[in-house]
């Protein structure tokens, strides 16, 4: 019988567009504040359910029943209000949810070439004759020339260079390295991956936060469990 080889293939990244630091942090503040109204809207309809239960239970007492009635006439009318602000506003409150989720769907692939400073790194230049031209230029070099092109490259911020010196460096035995080419990376994009990698963060903790309340609001009651989960994510990233 025939057995298929395991796949052990990588997967190819996420399907999508490379979006630029400065963009993916403006969407990270889009999606907070997107799902903040959200948090906002339901706010008023929890408003506008409270209230109806109210008045049942002043027009209960107002008849003259116990006040344990009065409660149960609270509790029911403000049950089905539920349901019927539910069904009402349910388009407005995934629109919101939707708008979130397909923030952070787009961010994917970038989420993935931002994965650590050496992907981001080794981009820096790619096909540029900038590039070219120093790759070709350092391929015979010695250890002491590359630490101190590195030491350079730190000093002059020069991106494509570093990029490189890692290309060079990457090819030699493990043994042999002159340097830590994950160490210059750190130091020539380091604070740049980060702050992608928070504003991803910052986007799945939006969607995540627009689901929770939406379905504390659809359920009628807290999700401690999911409150508590969000909680650490966030206090995690900070």
């Amino acid at each position: 019988m025939n057995q298929t080889a395991p796949n052990d293939t990588p997967p190819l990244p996420p399907p999508g567009k490379l979006l630029a630091s400065a963009e993916i942090i403006s969407l990270a503040d889009h999606a907070a504040k997107r799902a903040a109204k959200l948090g906002t809207v339901i706010d008023g309809l929890e408003a506008g359910i409270a209230s109806r239960g109210e008045d049942a239970a002043k027009s209960a007492a107002a008849a003259g029943f116990p006040t344990e009635d009065q409660a149960s006439a609270a509790r029911k009318v403000a049950a089905k209000a539920r349901g019927e602000v539910a069904a009402n506003s349910e388009d407005t409150r995934w629109g919101y949810i939707k708008e979130v989720n397909a923030t952070a769907d787009s961010v994917a692939l970038t989420a993935t070439l931002f994965a650590s400073p050496q992907a981001v790194l080794a981009r820096a230049g790619l096909g540029t004759l900038e590039r070219t031209n120093y790759q070709a230029q350092l391929s015979g070099a010695g250890n002491t020339e590359l630490r101190n092109m590195a030491a350079f490259a730190v000093a002059t911020g020069n991106k494509p260079l570093g990029a490189a010196i890692v290309a060079v460096v990457d090819r030699m035995p493990r043994r042999d390295r002159p340097l830590s080419t994950a160490e210059l990376a750190e130091q020539l994009v380091g604070d740049e991956t980060r702050a992608v990698q928070d504003a991803v963060t910052k986007i799945k903790l939006a969607a995540q936060s627009a689901l929770n309340i939406n379905r504390e609001f659809q359920a009628g009651r807290r999700d401690p469990l999911a409150r508590v989960k969000l909680a650490l994510n966030k206090q995690e990233n900070a």
